[in-house]
């Protein structure tokens, strides 16, 4: 029996990508068409090196107890909140705000079994590193089936 991919799955999940993608680039607006926080985004890096996949994010200025980390369901979710200084909060007339703060949340799915026990996460200058420990597949994978030898039971004794 050959088994397809869940072609509703594979949708379903395309969908969720582009629903977070979207939330990702709204910005409030104050309907004049500026907004007086932008989303804050962090860049995001990934890649395979020795058995674990790490995901890198540039978070800088956000310390560790404003950062939650989460897996479940194939999804790893960060979430934080950058606090604005105090100067943003008690001026009125700014001639230029480009900083970032407020709070953001990223959604990175991964496609491989994870051992969430040997998963670490470590943030240092700024930069947020996250190392998932990656496992053989549990399932999918050939496995070789062993044939057993063994004397014809007497059934088949007694039709020849």
């Amino acid at each position: 029996m050959i088994f397809l991919p869940d072609f509703f799955a594979e949708v379903k999940k395309l969908e969720q990508e582009m629903k977070d993608l979207l939330d990702r680039t709204h910005t409030g607006t104050d309907g004049m068409g500026t907004a007086p926080y932008a989303n804050l985004v962090p860049p995001v890096d990934i890649m395979e090196r020795d058995g674990t996949l790490e995901v890198v994010l540039d978070v800088p200025g956000i310390r560790p107890s404003d950062i939650t980390i989460q897996f479940g369901g194939g999804v790893l979710v960060v979430t934080g909140r950058k606090p604005a200084p105090d100067y943003v909060e008690n001026a009125s007339n700014f001639v230029c705000l480009e900083r970032n703060f407020g709070t953001f949340r990223r959604k990175i799915y991964v496609q491989r079994p994870v051992d969430l026990d040997q998963t670490r996460a470590t943030l240092e200058n700024g930069i947020l590193t996250i190392r998932l420990a990656t496992r053989p597949e549990r399932r999918g994978g050939l496995k070789h089936i062993p044939i057993e030898t063994g004397k014809a039971s007497s059934a088949d004794e007694e039709k020849e």
